[in-house]
């Protein structure tokens, strides 16, 4: 390999980079070599480079090795990808996709809603006319105003550009089954779910029952087989819901019972229900979740053998290792089997992480065609 002077800001002081060089096992002074990606101000491209470094992690050498494109669209991304990664911060999901947004608050559930903060700093910042008036502020936070629409082109045609199949959570930042949104809306999206049947389409919504009015009326949409209908469910009162999500149509039906703020168990009706997933609120505000709650639904999940994945306690405070054996936060996240997750997320010593049919949240690619 050619050696060369390596360029100006390249980050070889990582503190992660060096800690992986100074494990290497070997004599000192002897050469390891690590890949790494970079890129500058004003370049478009991502540059692979092949650097040769000394046990301390100082550099003796470079040779690039390729690049990858840093634009948001095009195939140029994905050349170098044989599945998609995931690129969310829930961990339930590949990525997620947005071609609807706004939204109004439809039960104790959505009081803190990330959402509502989400769209107000992105109006705030200019990043998308789309999501001018969705939100106004009331006591000082960002409330929904009710207003609703379609995104930008480019949003809703996102999943049309990405080839690696992936597991795509729908409207993360709004309700896509709101009762304002326009049908045409609706059919635009699930036009490019049905014509992108390597992806697999989470579509998550707190009102189920519009979702059975709207599919009764478009038969071609009806149990496509790469689209998930689920529905919010945070306490008892909202179980309505899961008898409302039994009459839609879909590959499969699932549970999203967070933020989980009251009990809803113990007994809990998951006939016709594909996956269930528990997580506690995340945030300031956040309410407390108890430890038998998430029990209670696991083991009916247990019981009638129904995927049971536990996303999080939403903050350490919460954790039953800090509420129920007496350890500090900082303790808790050393013991919890994933200390990344809000609050971690251990649950009777193991981690419920289930998905239906065993899909991984890294899935097949897109067969070429």
């Amino acid at each position: 390999m050619k050696r060369r002077r390596p360029p100006a800001g390249l980050p070889f002081r990582c503190p992660e980079r060096l800690a992986r060089h100074r494990a290497t096992k070997g004599q000192c002074g002897l050469e390891r070599l690590a890949t790494i990606p970079y890129h500058t101000v004003g370049n478009a491209f991502f540059h692979y480079i092949t650097i040769s470094c000394n046990l301390s992690g100082f550099p003796l050498g470079y040779s690039f090795t390729g690049r990858r494109s840093l634009l948001t669209t095009g195939q140029d991304k994905l050349a170098t990808k044989p599945y998609a990664r995931r690129k969310s911060d829930i961990e339930w999901t590949n990525a997620t996709w947005n071609p609807l947004v706004g939204c109004s608050l439809a039960s104790p559930g959505c009081t803190n809603c990330y959402a509502m903060r989400q769209a107000h700093r992105i109006e705030a910042m200019g990043m998308s006319p789309a999501y001018k008036g969705l939100t106004k502020l009331v006591n000082g936070k960002p409330v929904w105003t009710g207003k609703v629409g379609r995104a930008t082109n480019a949003a809703m045609r996102k999943p049309l550009g990405v080839r690696a199949g992936t597991v795509f959570f729908v409207n993360s930042m709004s309700d896509f089954f709101h009762p304002d949104m326009a049908d045409a809306w609706r059919d635009e999206a699930y036009e490019i779910m049905k014509a992108t049947p390597h992806h697999t389409y989470q579509v998550l919504t707190k009102r189920p029952e519009i979702a059975v009015e709207y599919l009764g009326r478009r038969d071609r949409f009806a149990e496509l087989r790469n689209v998930w209908i689920g529905a919010s469910v945070e306490r008892a009162q909202e179980t309505w819901r899961i008898d409302a999500l039994r009459l839609v149509p879909a590959a499969l039906r699932f549970l999203s019972v967070e933020p989980l703020i009251a009990r809803i168990g113990p007994v809990i009706d998951v006939s016709g229900i594909g996956w269930v997933i528990t997580g506690g609120e995340s945030g300031g505000d956040a309410r407390p979740v108890d430890l038998e709650w998430v029990r209670e639904v696991r083991d009916v999940c247990v019981a009638e053998g129904v995927p049971f994945f536990h996303k999080q306690w939403g903050s350490w405070r919460f954790n039953p290792l800090v509420v129920r054996d007496g350890l500090t936060p900082r303790e808790a996240a050393r013991r919890d089997l994933d200390p990344e997750a809000k609050g971690g997320a251990s649950l009777d010593g193991r981690l419920w992480r289930q998905m239906p049919n065993d899909l991984p949240l890294a899935p097949r690619r897109a067969a070429k065609g």
